[in-house]
């Protein structure tokens, strides 16, 4: 019996020792592997041999500041919620880098501008200079243009292709399928100018659909592009000789900087640069609890910033730089209570075709679901928070939420949309009930939102819209939203959305500022109502709401709206009414109705207590309307100068009051 307390004790004792004593590990580029690592003096040099560690709750490993690392650093064990494991730097300068590029001077001219190196791993990608270089790709910029179909997915012609049979078998094809996105396979087949590819695409492949090839020596032929032969592993590069002598030449031959491994938890990654992986900037592989990402900066990576698998809690990422991503910059994938906080967000898909292959890509902000038929009792993202974040220039959408019981708030979504179409700068999506429902999004401002085209048979107008609640969801409360200068709708409900709550929100100069559209299953839009929100409409041809039924002769029943004020100072007709009748034949005819304020009110019964404002006292020539913005936490007082300023009310105006995340209309009298 006394032996057994002697061990008890002893186990106790041990426990105790384990959790006091933590060791802080260094790593520096002047170190060496086969010092003790626990002092600057003893510091290690790489990353092999810090993954060889075995770590303890409240353990710490130190980057040296200044210093660049190569390597893919692998988290493995787990902290607690008290110690956790830090990932951070020490010493003085810049932050420490993680890299997965080596330079490289092994050039030697092949001919005519192309050179060439023996490259003995695997190239990714190659920077000259900090700068992508581009795949050698064919046309060199733009997109051939699809002739037509076979009426499947894997098949199309193209006469313009006047390369013999199988000269483009084994490139790269990367073509769009739908306006929101980008698919990337392999040419399986070329004979008699019809193109077979390996993977389906998502859509029929045919007429007037963009596309290019890459990924093919003889298309090198232009200066920036490169091209890397697995056969006889040489990379080849179209460079005139003055850049090869003096640029600093990165090759991207790792796939992902920091990965977090499978229940790994209590981890915190602080203060550390990672850049140019092919794959993954930092990677949380899955149900991951308490994990800290913050104060990081996240640049140049192929797929995905920062990515949080399946059903990871508890997680933060915050105040993260993550920019010149291809992919996308934070993705999580069902989590709940994820904090995405004060991330700063830049140049997010701005190449169409790399990145991510297909829906979900170009995107600055995620939270997805699983794509699959979700239950009562499925397992979503819920209870998740993204504040306070900043992003811009992004190919397709801006921040997408979808899931439940989340918040998006006090965020700043500009210049997206820039190479999609068919999305938004705030968007969420639902494929079947269950999936995204009861959720918040408001006081974000939403700003310069144009959408694109180019490549597609779909027309001159890009559907980019500000706000945007997509098919099936429900329950959503939209409120206090700033929403300007959008070439589509302010804010969009989709068929089959339903009891959503759009109000207070701010929309300036929109195409249309409020919009509903069925087209999915009759009658499964309803409920969705538009309460006090102010939209100012600023073009002739600009419309306040819209309302479309494809499936029934009307739109009543959609949505109500009341207690809006619309302000129409260019001119009378507000609102469009589209719907399609058919006749006995049961051929379809699309109505399109315009009307004005009153008339509208009194056809629909809508805004028992709302009001249309056509003139503004003490503006009777003409006038500019600006509207002031405030992206701070703090009220911000303006004072206006260099012209005449009238209020919404009429009142002449020197200075005005903006609370946080909110903004204010003035107009500016012209002489």
């Amino acid at each position: 019996m006394l032996a057994c307390n002697r061990l008890f004790c002893f186990a106790i004792l041990l426990l105790i020792s384990q959790s006091v004593f933590s060791t802080n590990y260094y790593i520096s580029a002047t170190g060496a592997d086969n010092h003790l690592g626990t002092s600057a003096s003893t510091a290690w040099k790489t990353i092999d041999r810090l993954n060889q560690q075995k770590l303890q709750p409240g353990d710490s490993v130190l980057f040296k500041k200044g210093d660049a690392f190569f390597g893919e650093l692998i988290c493995k064990y787990s902290g607690s919620k008290v110690k956790p494991i830090v990932y951070s730097s020490y010493g003085h300068g810049n932050m420490p880098i993680l890299r997965g590029a080596m330079n490289t001077h092994a050039f030697k001219l092949l001919k005519d501008n192309i050179y060439v190196a023996d490259i003995h791993k695997t190239v990714k990608a190659v920077f000259l200079n900090n700068e992508l270089q581009i795949l050698a790709r064919f046309p060199n910029s733009g997109f051939n243009i699809m002739q037509g179909g076979m009426g499947n997915k894997v098949s199309f012609y193209d006469s313009s292709l006047s390369q013999p049979n199988q000269f483009w078998k084994g490139a790269n094809i990367r073509f769009r399928t739908f306006d929101w996105e980008m698919r990337t396979s392999i040419v399986k087949d070329f004979t008699n100018h019809q193109i077979i590819i390996s993977d389906s695409s998502t859509n029929t492949l045919g007429k007037g659909w963009g596309y290019y090839f890459d990924n093919k020596f003889e298309a090198l032929d232009t200066s920036g592009e490169w091209f890397y032969s697995e056969l006889d592993k040489k990379l080849y590069l179209y460079c005139n000789e003055k850049k090869i002598k003096e640029s600093a030449i990165q090759l991207v031959q790792l796939q992902t900087g920091i990965t977090i491994e499978d229940a790994v938890s209590y981890v915190k990654v602080a203060g550390i640069q990672v850049e140019k992986f092919f794959e993954k900037g930092i990677y949380l592989a899955g149900n991951n609890i308490g994990i800290a990402i913050q104060n990081n900066r996240i640049e140049s990576i192929d797929h995905t910033g920062i990515f949080v698998n399946k059903v990871s809690s508890n997680c933060s990422i915050v105040n993260n730089r993550v920019t010149d991503i291809n992919g996308r910059g934070i993705f999580a994938l069902e989590p709940n209570h994820l904090l995405i906080e004060k991330n700063n967000i830049q140049n997010i898909g701005t190449i169409l075709g790399y990145g991510v292959s297909g829906v979900n890509g170009m995107i600055g902000i995620t939270v997805a679901n699983i794509e699959a038929i979700k239950s009562e009792n499925s397992y979503i993202a819920n209870h998740n928070t993204i504040s306070n974040n900043t992003v811009s220039n992004a190919g397709y959408v801006g921040i997408r939420m979808d899931g439940a019981f989340s918040t998006m708030e006090y965020n700043t979504v500009n210049n997206v949309m820039n190479k999609l179409s068919d999305g938004a700068a705030v968007y969420c999506w639902s494929l079947s009930k269950y999936y995204t429902h009861d959720n918040i999004i408001r006081k974000n401002i939403v700003s310069d939102i144009a959408g694109s085209n180019f490549g597609t048979p779909s027309g001159p107008h890009p559907a980019a819209n500000g706000i945007y609640i997509d098919n099936g969801c429900y329950n959503i409360v939209v409120d206090s939203n700033t929403v300007h200068n959008i070439s589509a709708s302010g804010i969009h409900v989709n068929s089959d959305a339903f009891d959503n709550l759009i109000k207070h929100n701010t929309l300036f100069n929109c195409q249309t500022g409020l919009s509903v559209a069925e087209w999915s299953k009759p009658k499964s839009t309803f409920g969705n109502k538009f309460l006090s929100n102010t939209i100012f409409v600023q073009g002739l041809t600009d419309r306040a709401v819209v309302l479309i039924n494809f499936l029934l002769p009307g739109t009543k029943g959609m949505a109500d709206f009341d207690e809006n004020t619309y302000y129409h100072l260019y001119g009378d007709t507000l609102m469009t009414d589209i719907y399609n009748i058919k006749n006995a034949n049961e051929e379809v005819t699309r109505i399109t109705k315009e009307y004005g304020f009153e008339e509208w009110k009194k056809e629909f019964k809508y805004e028992r207590s709302g009001k249309a404002v056509s003139s503004i006292l003490g503006i009777r020539s003409s006038f500019n309307p600006l509207l002031f913005t405030n992206p701070t936490f703090k009220t911000v007082t303006r004072t206006l100068t260099k012209g005449k300023f009238i209020s919404m009310a009429g009142k002449k105006i020197n200075q005005i009051q903006i609370p946080p995340f909110q903004s204010f209309i003035v107009l500016r009298s012209n002489p």
